[in-house]
């Protein structure tokens, strides 16, 4: 999960921006944050969804407040529906480095559909706490497989996510061929492939042996927080000092 930083409120005419209806976040976000679920990574490409971070139903004074908005897909959004996600209880991507938290899984060929894969969201490993990525995943529920019934849903992720494991696989594959002195080159086009396949954490992890690969990730994605990186662009904790968590 990449980890995001929206900063501050955008402002309108020299001045924080006002809305009555958080929908009226939406340009704003995609512009900071790239038209990516904050949560699961795919690209989205039409019916972008405005996400409460803190539900309305808990708090309606929250409703159109800035730094409770992100963007989710619609199958995040409907899981996460109005359930508490507190940062000591889970990890988010605008307070933790997320990366740091979770993993895609190999895929595991599902027995009721010959060829069919699904590939999950799972805890990384330390530093992260095992605890608080179980409940993130089941928060938006990550780890959902509906492969078994493809022909009556609308929650595709498994399958994107095992899409792009393969491709990036075969980009990684075609990298390697390259002459050094050419790899360079092929930059430009790596990252205009993962602005449009989404699921940023599979090509970092892909990548991570790769500092100049890393660095594109990074840098030229809209809103990664970049203090969640060190200056060779690896990933570090974000909450260094914190006594209780420091991812």
């Amino acid at each position: 999960m990449r980890p995001i930083d929206r900063g501050p409120v955008p402002l309108e005419n020299g001045l924080p921006k006002e809305v009555r209806n958080y929908r009226d976040w939406k340009a704003d976000l995609i512009q900071r944050l790239g038209n990516y679920c904050c949560y699961c990574n795919m690209t989205l490409t039409d019916s972008i969804q405005v996400e409460h971070v803190i539900a309305q139903d808990i708090d309606p004074r929250l409703g159109v407040l800035w730094d409770n908005m992100l963007l989710a897909c619609g199958p995040c959004n409907r899981s996460k529906s109005n359930n508490p996600c507190p940062p000591d209880t889970h990890y988010l991507p605008q307070f933790h480095n997320t990366y740091l938290a979770f993993q895609h899984t190999n895929p595991t060929p599902h027995p009721r559909i010959v060829g069919t894969d699904a590939v999950y969201v799972q805890y990384r490993g330390l530093p992260a706490n095992a605890g608080k990525s179980a409940n993130t995943i089941q928060l938006c529920r990550l780890d959902r497989d509906t492969s078994s019934n493809i022909e009556q849903i609308n929650d595709m992720r498994w399958k994107l996510r095992l899409d792009v494991l393969i491709q990036s696989a075969l980009v990684r594959s075609f990298w390697n061929s390259l002459p050094v002195a050419n790899q360079s080159a092929f930059i430009d086009p790596l990252i205009i492939i993962v602005e449009g396949k989404g699921f940023w954490g599979i090509w970092f992890d892909v990548f991570a042996d790769v500092p100049a690969v890393r660095q594109a990730l990074v840098e030229r994605f809209p809103g990664t927080a970049l203090n969640c990186f060190d200056t060779n662009f690896l990933a570090i904790p974000r909450n260094p000092n914190d006594p209780q968590d420091t991812l």
